[in-house]
């Protein structure tokens, strides 16, 4: 079987995007984690304060292994995806704080959820959370100022032991430390 590449990371880091190109590079079977809850109604209920649906992670991972082509490398894609321990590689795709707050915006997220992501972006909260579930399997790959076709030859170069970028490697704290100079903008 073909190894399962969970690509996990802050929302409006570029998971989505570089997780259909890797899935056209390597003939892959892509798993988006977001649409197979809302196809299978994978939900326990609503956060009270976010107004988020709360997706059933456990039933989720259960629902991912249902999905697997065990022909082809399976991409799981989505900001949960790292909870699941099926993952034999996860790549944590990173974004620098102050990049990762234009994003959002453009996207119309509210200032509450552009805060709170991006502060979990600066404290790297995916990664460790990654890398407490999966250890030597997580790899950090900063993509600021990476073009996709760049991005995607990182993940390549991992995919074949050529290059790990192992947890830890990426820091954004000093952003966050100077008070996140561009969350009040």
């Amino acid at each position: 079987m073909k190894p399962i590449i969970c690509i996990t990371g802050t929302p409006g880091v570029g998971k989505t995007s570089i997780s259909h190109r890797l899935s056209e590079e390597l003939d892959g079977n892509l798993i988006e984690i977001n649409k197979l809850a809302e196809e299978k109604d994978l939900f326990i209920g609503e956060d009270p304060v976010r107004g988020y649906k709360i997706v059933d992670i456990p039933s989720l991972c259960k629902e991912i292994i249902n999905v697997i082509d065990d022909d082809s490398f399976n991409i799981v894609e989505g900001h949960l995806s790292h909870y699941c321990k099926i993952c034999d590689l996860v790549i944590v795709l990173r974004l620098h704080p102050r990049i990762l707050l234009q994003r959002l915006k453009q996207r119309g997220y509210d200032q509450r959820k552009v805060k709170e992501n991006v502060e979990a972006e600066a404290l790297g909260v995916c990664a460790y959370e990654a890398y407490q579930l999966h250890d030597e399997r997580v790899h950090e790959i900063d993509s600021t100022g990476l073009s996709l076709d760049e991005v995607l030859d990182e993940i390549i170069r991992v995919l074949k032991g050529e290059k790990p970028y192992t947890f830890g490697s990426v820091d954004f704290m000093e952003w966050f430390l100077e008070g996140g100079k561009f969350l009040n903008d």
